[in-house]
């Protein structure tokens, strides 16, 4: 939606915002970091032993299980935008899942900071913004419900077999708890038109009177009319093709498959082959370690829970730590540097550039 007529006031809230979340960035990064340094004080020799004896290929093994599970989230984005009657290329909807995906790991910001890149590349190639919101909040709900059953199941796990372990339970229960308060309402708020309806008119009539505070300009009714219609017809499309979503429900619990095979990858690297349970007690840890704010991807917390997690299953806490460094290698920091340049690409094959491009060439 457009709105013009910003005024210096609005720009000068929007730079203080903008210098108070880089604030808070950099708070994060010195906490994990200092978090990191105090888990493997006094252990740095027994951490460095198991280093020295890392089995590459199994990293390497990681890595690719990691970009398999990215690339689900991509297959599942794209399922969605051909149901919706907006399919992008397959290069497309990958690089735009991926840079999104890694936006909500080093940005800790409850999923916005990921949804709004993803919804601002949709929208760059011209998928009309009823759709852009449609296919970002119901990929966003899927994934996060897979997740909540992933983790529902591991505590389940954890509950039987690690009695002693409350902190990690609470963990648990916590990212439990953040996940479904998320993902329940969005999908309740997707498939009941009449609260859907009430909801959208109070939203656009909160977000008309904080542009209007701001720039003395109101978002246009029509645009608000036109993306309710894009939003009700694209569910019925979602709605009408039971085949497509569940492909999509499919690809999503592929890609948290892959996620847990890349830390299972990463314990085969120091030498330790997990069973089944005892990865889904760690994941689960993990997984909710990272729904904490400030901290990037939970940087620090995961570590130490996870961590202390395996060595309260008979693993030793060195290899446990090295084995989840491996895995946030391979899952965060190597997608992470890859996504700068799709990032980049996907910026300069935009359509409008592409056009703008093509433009002397016509003239000429």
């Amino acid at each position: 939606m457009s709105v013009t007529g910003r005024s210096p006031a609005g720009r000068a809230a929007n730079a203080a915002r903008r210098r108070k979340r880089r604030a808070l960035m950099l708070l994060g990064v010195l906490l994990s970091v200092g978090l990191l340094a105090y888990l493997a004080m006094g252990r740095v020799a027994q951490v460095r032993r198991v280093g020295d004896h890392v089995h590459w290929v199994w990293v390497w093994a990681a890595v690719g299980c990691s970009l398999g599970s990215y690339a689900m989230v991509g297959m599942a984005l794209g399922e969605l935008l051909t149901l919706l009657g907006y399919a992008l290329s397959w290069g497309e909807v990958l690089g735009i899942a991926l840079v999104s995906t890694t936006a909500n790991y080093f940005v800790s910001s409850g999923g916005v900071s990921g949804f709004a890149l993803k919804a601002h590349l949709l929208r760059k190639r011209r998928v009309p913004y009823g759709i852009t919101v449609t296919a970002s909040v119901l990929s966003s709900a899927i994934l996060y419900m897979v997740l909540a059953a992933v983790i529902g199941q591991g505590l389940i796990y954890l509950m039987l077999h690690l009695g002693g372990t409350k902190i990690a339970i609470m963990e648990s229960v916590f990212g439990l708890l953040v996940l479904l308060v998320v993902a329940v309402p969005l999908m309740v708020f997707f498939f009941n038109a009449r609260l859907r309806g009430r909801l959208t008119k109070t939203l656009f009539h909160w977000a008309n009177r904080v542009t209007y505070a701001f720039s003395r300009a109101e978002i246009p009714r029509e645009e608000f009319e036109a993306f309710e219609l894009q939003l009700a017809d694209g569910l019925e499309r979602v709605r009408g093709d039971i085949r497509g979503l569940t492909l999509t429900v499919g690809y999503t619990c592929c890609d948290w498959g892959l996620c847990m095979t890349s830390l299972w990858c990463a314990f085969r690297a120091v030498g330790i082959h997990l069973p089944v349970g005892y990865l889904s007690a760690g994941f689960t840890a993990g997984m909710a370690a990272t729904l904490i704010p400030i901290l990037p991807g939970g940087l620090g917390v995961v570590e130490g829970s996870m961590a202390a997690i395996f060595q309260s299953l008979g693993i030793a806490w060195e290899k446990a730590f090295v084995a989840v460094l491996l895995y946030r290698l391979a899952y965060y920091l190597v997608p992470g540097l890859f996504s700068v340049l799709v990032l980049w690409g996907l910026k300069m094959s935009e359509p409008a550039l592409l056009e703008d491009a093509a433009v002397p060439e016509n003239q000429g």
